[in-house]
């Protein structure tokens, strides 16, 4: 085993499965050159996997994914989080699994097509950037909370361009804060855009409540603890309203 090699292995990876040719030759004190060509040498032979330039993975790894490379994507002071239909799908909150992982910044950039995954990157306002933490299962990569990954969403929907304006069907976990979702619509300062983000937001949340209480009534029902009604009292109550 190379220099490179032993140093992916035991300095690297343990880490992250995703590293840079910079982190490689700063541990094997190697030149540019021989480092990056260790490195080729490494991919044709399977062992790792260029995502850009400079940007290597490990993607047979059990911490990789798509969204390990998401911190390394930013080389300068800027940084940004998964959110958007990525977190809502990673919360459980809808099922669609989205074709690109969607990160929010405070730059502009291009969206990002590499061999593990295409990134698009979404520019957002300082003051409504935040709400995120450290994924709860490798920690590798910053995700919006539920409640902020659906305030992006619906705030990307109202903006110019409409994106996301058709949203699949979302379900609101347990221990979801609908105050935590205002306390961001709040900090809106355009007042047109905070009052449409407002109003999908009520929307949304009057469909989530009603198929919550739909959900809890066909549980009853599963279960035996309440009784259907039947149908002959139904159609008599029905006349009843109707004299």
């Amino acid at each position: 085993m190379n220099r490179v090699a032993k140093v992916i292995w035991n300095e690297l990876v343990p880490i992250s499965p995703v590293f840079s040719t910079a982190d490689v030759m700063k541990r094997t004190g190697m030149t540019l050159p021989n480092t990056s060509r260790d490195l080729r040498n490494l991919q044709a032979h399977g062992v790792v996997t260029r995502i850009r330039r400079g940007l290597w993975a490990v993607l047979n790894h059990p911490d990789f994914s798509p969204y390990a490379a998401v911190p390394h994507l930013f080389t300068d002071s800027k940084s940004g989080y998964v959110s958007l239909l990525s977190a809502l799908n990673l919360h459980g909150m809808i099922e669609q699994i989205p074709n690109v992982v969607h990160i929010v910044t405070t730059s502009q950039r291009p969206a990002l097509k590499t061999p593990v995954a295409t990134y698009a990157f979404f520019r957002i306002e300082n003051v409504l950037f935040g709400g995120f933490k450290a994924y709860r299962r490798t920690g590798n990569f910053d995700i919006a909370t539920a409640e902020k990954a659906l305030f992006d969403t619906l705030y990307f929907s109202a903006r110019k361009g409409r994106r996301f304006a058709f949203l699949p069907e979302v379900g609101l976990p347990a221990g979801f804060s609908s105050r935590e979702v205002e306390r961001w619509i709040a900090r809106i300062g355009h007042a047109p855009l905070r009052t449409a983000v407002q109003r999908r937001w009520a929307r949304l949340a009057h469909r989530a409540a009603w198929s919550d209480e739909a959900e809890r009534r066909s549980a009853e029902l599963r279960s035996g603890k309440i009784k259907p009604v039947p149908a002959a009292k139904v159609r008599a109550g029905a006349r009843a309203r109707l004299q």
